[in-house]
């Protein structure tokens, strides 16, 4: 017999329905009118000068005005610049409010320096909810990047000796292996005259050399083809870092609980044999457990065999290791490998397409190469093998890097204010609340700014050379791509050496032009490279590239 339902439980059902729809409605307006009068109440108070507002729809009415100038998948970071040069004089407060909710937060885009400095090093805010939200599902908040307090202090000292400069030039040899892959990759472009996506061949190498760093072991993405990292990407893929509508679209989405769990599945799969196999080594003092190169896993096992030093060193089997180390210690591996490669393969990207686009500053960076490293671009390498403190006697190298990164930032800090701390404005003495709003440094918004950088969008390296009182000379808390204060990215050394290394064996054989589609729109003056992505910015199209090997 089939079950039916009577008109009267229907009714029952449906009623039920629209009161359930109705209170999510009336929690959706009445949150709406708290942000909305928040905002305004902020300004009122503060006497600050308007961006447009609607009670509506807050500022996204202007937001949209704004960026549909520019192409619709431009990276979000570059929004308060384009805010600024629409709204000039807003700059005198050092930082713009911006009401996209229900999409973010209340948001205060801080981009003056000094202010910038109060919240993240003079003090250190914590990390904002959203942010821990948005890499839940990839680490559990169990990360370096999403830690506070004493958890945070913690780990930042166990893996602060893997990226002291001594340690970083130990790992040379393992460096110069993976990057003479890339090369060959290289080569063989220029030979079959094929477009090369060049963003996907950076990823693969610098996630290589991150495995060497931070696992102490190969990857071979250069190669073959890698379960970590396909999981890893698809992972990255999933995260929601706004809630945008195509943000939305994943979210509501059935299939992503299961998806990312069956993606962190392989992550764990891949990476605990390694651990094992390095605990183990560890464990028994071996050389390959680190005794002269430090890893993040080798420094990891270390500070779980000092809490338990009578399972160390007893026998020649494998230490037990509890399931608490492991869930601790993935987390903190998946977060050095995704973010130790994506930023740096991102700005290796620009940086090649800023030299081809600059001629000059190309033929200065050849010619450093030429005086350091010897005329024949092929000794390079075995120099640099002989030799890795030669890396260290590149400073116009290192200011092209550096003038990459202020051009494109490749992310920026999210704090969540607190309503014992107030940001003061350096020069007025002004002081504003920041409870109830996520604070964030803009860094894209700080580094154009002319104020502080002067001829913002021209790429001039010279300006990191400059000397103090020198027009070009960058001043203090000004230079922010990495972050400044404790929170400050504990990769940036790699990264800088790394970006070295690699320019250093390739910018005198190799031209890298961009091809760049028709019709493209010019951003920042330039056309088809601006950076596109939510997590992290990357070059539009992955960067697709000819390749020539010079005569």
């Amino acid at each position: 017999m089939e079950a039916t339902i009577s008109p009267s439980t229907a009714m029952l059902v449906g009623r039920a329905v629209g009161l359930l729809v109705v209170i999510a409605l009336a929690r959706f307006f009445y949150r709406l009118h708290q942000v909305r009068t928040f905002v305004r109440r902020f300004h009122k108070e503060h006497d600050l000068e308007w961006v447009p507002h609607s009670y509506l729809l807050g500022h996204l009415i202007e937001t949209g005005k704004i960026m549909a100038r520019f192409p619709r998948d431009m990276y979000p970071l570059c929004i308060a610049t384009l805010m600024l040069q629409k709204y000039p004089h807003l700059e005198k407060y050092g930082f713009i409010v911006l009401d996209a909710w229900p999409f973010t937060p209340p948001m205060i885009y801080v981009f003056d320096p000094d202010m910038s400095s109060q919240f993240t090093q003079v003090h250190s805010l914590p990390k904002s909810d959203d942010l821990k939200s948005e890499f839940r599902p990839l680490t559990q908040n169990k990360d370096l990047v999403t830690l506070d307090g004493q958890a945070w202090k913690f780990w930042r000292s166990v893996f602060n000796p893997g990226f002291s400069v001594k340690n970083l030039i130990s790992l040379t040899p393992a460096f110069l292996e993976e990057i003479r892959l890339f090369s060959d990759r290289l080569r063989a472009a220029a030979k079959s005259g094929e477009v090369l996506k060049l963003e996907d061949h950076a990823v693969n190498l610098t996630i290589d050399v991150i495995g060497r760093s931070i696992l102490g072991t190969r990857l071979h993405c250069q190669t073959r083809p890698n379960p970590l990292q396909w999981a890893l990407a698809k992972q990255i893929s999933w995260l929601i870092p706004e809630y945008t509508p195509p943000s939305l679209l994943k979210l509501i989405n059935p299939g992503r609980p299961l998806l990312m769990w069956n993606y962190n599945r392989i992550i764990r799969n891949y990476l605990l044999p390694i651990i094992q196999e390095k605990v183990a080594a560890q464990a028994h003092g071996d050389s390959s457990g680190s005794t002269e190169t430090k890893t993040v896993l080798s420094l990891a096992a270390k500070a779980y065999l000092a809490e338990r030093p009578q399972k160390a060193n007893t026998s020649r089997s494998a230490p037990v290791i509890n399931e608490e180390f492991i869930s601790m210690t993935i987390p903190q591996l998946v977060i050095f490998l995704f973010a130790g490669h994506d930023t740096t393969a991102t700005t290796l990207c620009f940086a090649y397409n800023l030299l081809n686009r600059n001629p000059s500053t190309l033929a200065a960076l050849r010619a450093e190469h030429d005086a350091v490293l010897g005329p024949n671009p092929a000794d390079a390498e075995s120099r640099i093998a002989a030799n890795p403190q030669l890396l260290n006697a590149l400073p116009y190298t290192a200011a092209v890097i550096k003038e990459t990164l202020r051009l494109y930032p490749p992310a920026a800090t999210v704090r969540q204010g607190q309503p014992s701390f107030e940001l003061v404005h350096p020069a007025t003495g002004r002081r504003f609340a920041t409870a109830g709003f996520v604070v964030h440094q803009n860094s894209h918004a700080t580094h154009h700014l002319p104020a502080v950088f002067p001829r913002p969008t021209e790429f001039l390296p010279e300006r990191f050379l400059a000397a103090e009182g020198e027009p070009l000379h960058v001043r203090r808390n000004a230079f922010r791509p990495f972050e400044l204060g404790p929170r400050g990215c504990i990769g940036q050394e790699l990264a800088q050496l790394e970006l070295r290394m690699i320019l250093a064996l390739t910018a005198r054989e190799f031209d890298l032009e961009m091809v760049v589609p028709d019709g493209l729109p010019e951003v920042f003056r330039e056309q088809g490279t601006y950076p596109v992505g939510n997590v992290t910015g990357h070059p539009f199209a992955g960067m697709p590239v000819r390749v020539k090997i010079r005569g």
